[in-house]
């Protein structure tokens, strides 16, 4: 063998050797991180896909009455209507007795055999007209649209076509194209599934006489808002028609559909007056409608309390179901529960019957007790013995303030300042919100701006950072549709991500990510969230949010997100 022959082949096994090294390393890497991360997860609360401890016979309740909603399969269609006019369900009980996880719980599980479940919850800081409603309208015809076309969907189909062409068929079929254009109005998440437009005598005028969403407290009547919007009282009459009519022709599709309202206590007179219209109209027979509320905000004189006193006045038979605190006995199994422990522990026990004690039982703040806990290194995960382990006189001595919000705030403050920063604008953008809406504001919002709009206590403790955001370069791209990886670009316009302020408060419980779709766990966290901003610049810069959400909107999608903007 010539020198250059022997010198190739060693070149060549010295270049095979190297890359076997470099592979051995990288998987010895990937190796570690999980093993870290697996560390890592053994060492956190298990605080999600949590069970429901002590509601096993409201769920049971719940179920039933879902499956009463099918019983017009096993009888005709008159039977059907005469056992099912005139039905609702009630959910009451305090903030953190967990009444929207009952729910859930008790009737989110049923898509799988043939029923739908739609939501939407009102907003204390907006009060939009019909706003719960029509999100719960728009979760449902997402469920039609978007699900239906899934391979191996959770939805039927007749004839080989889909259950959204067919619904969309018959609603051009039965309905004008006023009514149409008027539900596009007042359902505009539903414009998909209505079908195209048609021309009809609507003049697209008048929606300039409808104002700006109310905010409480503005001392502003929302009735005026809503005839103005609507048209005057007969034009609600023909509205409320439309969407029964509307809602007929989905049901009739399905086994049942269930429309959860929640926070009901924040609602609108329009809303109350549609659900009463659609509740005592049976011919809408597999439609359940359930709401739920917190009783200690629904006073006797309280609109909803009039509108439930006026519909049992009308003979209708409302399931009334209420949500308590926690026994200790239920506490020590949710407790046991987040530790990954047995709760025949002693130590367990002790320790939960200390929470239920200092939190009365409260779900909620049972969780965010523990949470504190750990946050303050009061409760560890121990390797050596391979369980969590606390001091239970620092425990003790803990002391619990009835202000959640005041918790969360604290809590929140010890986040990185660029994760505080995102639950700022997501706090202004709604109780559900998009990572896209979120990261476009961040994008066009100066870093001073900003820091001003913190609170003096959170403001003191960031470093100054000068200059301004780097702008979008086109107005026209759509909020909508831009694509998460590739907007996550840091404020100077450097390569970076907001993944890891998205990690964090996912991970700390804030929030619930679901790809672009993201949502707070609970009004008091949105609204803790909110209190970081400061009192004087929280209409500055809620403006500031709306000016740049109404130049990044193109025309098309600003039309059914018009509200969020406005407000």
């Amino acid at each position: 063998m010539s020198t250059t022959s022997h010198c190739s082949s060693l070149r060549g096994s010295n270049s095979s050797s190297t890359r076997h090294l470099a592979e051995i390393v990288v998987t010895a890497a990937e190796s570690s991180r999980n093993i870290n991360k697996q560390i890592s997860n053994i060492a956190q609360l298990r605080l999600s896909n949590m069970q429901l401890h002590g509601r096993d016979d409201d769920i049971k309740l719940l179920r039933r009455k879902l499956r009463e909603t099918a019983k017009k399969d096993d009888c005709d269609e008159e039977d059907a209507v005469k056992n099912h006019v005139g039905e609702m369900i009630l959910v009451s009980g305090t903030s953190g007795t967990g009444k929207s996880a009952l729910i859930n719980k008790g009737l989110g599980v049923g898509a799988n055999r043939g029923y739908i479940f739609a939501s939407g919850k009102f907003e204390h800081k907006l009060l939009r007209p019909l706003s719960a409603f029509s999100d719960a309208m728009t979760c449902l015809a997402k469920c039609i649209t978007v699900e239906n076309n899934k391979k191996g969907g959770l939805l039927p189909s007749s004839g080989g076509q889909s259950i959204a062409a067919l619904i969309r068929d018959k609603i051009q079929k039965e309905f004008d194209g006023e009514d149409v254009e008027q539900l596009r109005r007042v359902l505009p998440g539903c414009a998909e599934l209505l079908g195209a437009r048609r021309h009809s005598l609507f003049c697209p005028s008048s929606v300039a006489n409808a104002t700006v969403p109310l905010r409480r407290g503005s001392g502003s009547r929302l009735g005026s808002f809503s005839l103005n919007l609507l048209g005057g009282k007969e034009s609600i009459s023909r509205m409320h028609f439309a969407v029964r009519r509307l809602l007929k022709i989905i049901c009739s599709q399905f086994k049942g559909v269930v429309l959860f309202i929640d926070d009901l206590q924040w609602s609108d007179t329009a809303t109350l007056d549609l659900l009463k219209s659609i509740v005592l109209d049976g011919d809408i027979p597999s439609l359940l409608i359930v709401g739920a509320y917190r009783e200690d905000e629904v006073p006797e004189h309280h609109p909803l309390a009039f509108h439930i006193r006026e519909l049992e006045e009308l003979n209708v038979s409302i399931t009334k179901i209420k949500i308590d605190n926690l026994s200790v006995g239920y506490a020590i199994s949710l407790v046991a529960e987040a530790l990954g422990m047995d709760d025949d522990d002693s130590k367990v026990k002790s320790l939960a019957e200390t929470i239920h004690r200092k939190t009365e039982g409260n779900p909620f703040f049972i969780l965010m007790f523990l949470r504190s806990l750990y946050d303050e290194k009061l409760l560890k995960y121990n390797f050596g013995v391979m369980k969590w382990t606390w001091d239970e006189d620092a425990v003790n001595s803990k002391i619990v303030t009835e202000n959640v919000a005041s918790v969360l705030v604290n809590k929140m403050n010890r986040l990185q300042d660029e994760t505080q920063r995102m639950l700022m604008v997501a706090s202004c953008l709604g109780a559900t919100f998009r990572l896209s809406a979120v990261m476009t504001v961040m994008k066009n919002i100066s870093q001073v701006e900003m820091r001003d709009s913190m609170k003096s206590s959170m403001r003191d403790s960031m470093k100054s950072v000068s200059g301004t955001a780097s702008l979008m370069r086109s107005s026209s791209v759509s909020l909508l549709s831009l694509d998460l990886s590739n907007a996550c670009i840091d404020q100077d316009g450097s390569d970076s991500s907001y993944a890891s302020s998205i990690e964090e408060f996912e991970g700390e419980g804030l929030c619930e990510v679901d790809n672009e779709e993201c949502r707070f766990m609970h009004d008091q966290i949105q609204s803790a969230a909110f209190e970081l901003i400061s009192p004087e610049q929280r209409d500055s810069f809620r403006g500031r949010i709306g000016s740049i959400l109404l130049r990044s909107l193109p025309q098309e999608e600003l039309e059914t997100s018009l509200f969020e903007v406005v407000d």
